[in-house]
């Protein structure tokens, strides 16, 4: 236990630790890209960010142990699609990366379902480096983007805030996907539909509205907000929405918040299960996308409570379980990581070493916290630029 609780701060440092290292040596020299070339600058910050996904995959894998199991369907890296799964803690997007490098397969595997789309179209040299066209993205709350360096690099990599405030959130989502749609750009986009995490509060709130609304009452997730996963899903559709992923989620022992990881209270075994539906088998009307999902959510409550007494997914569809599949190689994350650790090593020695980095450091630091309070973040900024491009 003492051992746990002291290797937790030492995981959580390095991993913010790189992310502070990536911002201010990556990031903020390609940053000015965007007002130059928006289509380059995209697939650099892009390229950027699927190469750190490979560090939280080593990080928690290699060195905390952590075992990542995973079923059901592969995952197309080259379509646009979104992704949606229930919200077990707080620090679910972290084990997202992992779930992602395991279930997203080169589509020239024999039975990787990817083969049945247009994975066959050619790609860049930065395509095959980020290991496919289509880059994640994830929906936040506004606060995150606030957050120094994580929060930074999530707006310059244009990910979709939101703010719990219809009005807003349907004008920054439109804003989203008119900005890849004029990019004819390729996205996996994570969406959790319950807004928050399953600590006990938030039940006991979801079982309330539950009795208040006539719904089913839920012991291993909250009642999902359909309308935002309606209108993106609509508004996506007509810019190449290919599928939707239902992903769901479940932990031997949950880490429920950045606390407990502090503390090293951290899974040792994660869970995930994928199952993939063609953009065809979804209906149009918002209404119906709606059941549709609160239909998935019923499911998803008693798949998880099967798999929490008798260990196995099931798919209701066909009342079988769900195949585990082979957890892919660490090899290319290990890479990633030694890669990260030269960038961390190259930060530490500009902030002890020279006065022009750290002044660069506060240059970019002022600059980020203004731009997110006057402008809305740089998110907003590259949606200003690139309209003028196609004016």
């Amino acid at each position: 236990m003492p051992a746990a609780m002291a290797a937790g701060p030492l995981i959580c440092g390095a991993w913010y630790y790189t992310i502070l290292a990536g911002f201010y040596i990556l990031y903020c020299p390609v940053m000015y890209l965007m007002f130059i070339n928006q289509v380059i600058y995209r697939k650099i910050v892009d390229l950027l960010f699927a190469l750190w996904e490979l560090y939280p995959v080593a990080l928690f894998q290699w060195f905390c142990g952590t075992s990542l199991h995973y079923y059901g369907d592969y995952v197309n890296p080259n379509e646009t699609t979104i992704i949606v799964m229930n919200h077990r803690t707080r620090v679910d997007w972290n084990y997202v990366w992992i779930a992602l490098y395991h279930a997203t397969q080169n589509p020239n595997y024999p039975e990787c379902i990817c083969k049945e789309t247009d994975a066959i179209e050619e790609r860049s040299i930065l395509d095959v480096i980020a290991g496919g066209k289509s880059r994640i993205k994830i929906v936040l709350k506004d606060e995150i983007k606030s957050v120094p360096g994580m929060g930074w690099i999530m707006q310059l990599n244009f990910f979709l805030y939101v703010k719990r405030n219809w009005q807003e959130d349907q004008v920054n989502m439109s804003q989203y996907v008119e900005y890849y749609k004029k990019l004819k750009y390729n996205q996996r986009i994570v969406l959790f539909p319950e807004g928050t995490d399953l600590s006990e509060e938030n039940k006991r709130k979801s079982e309330r509205y539950a009795i208040t609304k006539q719904l089913p009452i839920y012991e291993f997730v909250l009642h999902p907000r359909t309308t935002g996963w309606s209108s993106l899903c609509t508004s996506l559709r007509d810019s190449g929405l290919k599928s939707v992923y239902d992903v769901t989620v479940a932990y031997d022992r949950p880490a429920q918040n950045e606390l407990d990881l502090l503390r090293g209270k951290m899974p040792r075994h994660v869970y995930f299960c994928f199952k993939r539906y063609s953009i065809e088998e979804l209906p149009r009307d918002e209404e119906h996308l709606k059941t549709w999902l609160m239909n998935r959510w019923t499911e998803k409550n008693a798949c998880l409570q099967k798999f929490h007494n008798e260990g196995i997914f099931t798919d209701f569809a066909t009342n079988r379980p769900v195949t585990e599949r082979s957890p892919r190689s660490l090899t290319v994350a290990k890479i990633g990581f030694i890669f990260w650790t030269f960038v961390d090593l190259l930060f530490i020695y500009g902030l002890c070493y020279s006065i022009v980095f750290r002044f660069w450091v506060l240059y970019h630091s002022l600059l980020f916290i203004l731009v997110t309070k006057y402008c809305d973040g740089f998110q907003k900024i590259q949606y200003r630029l690139l309209n003028r491009m196609y004016k």
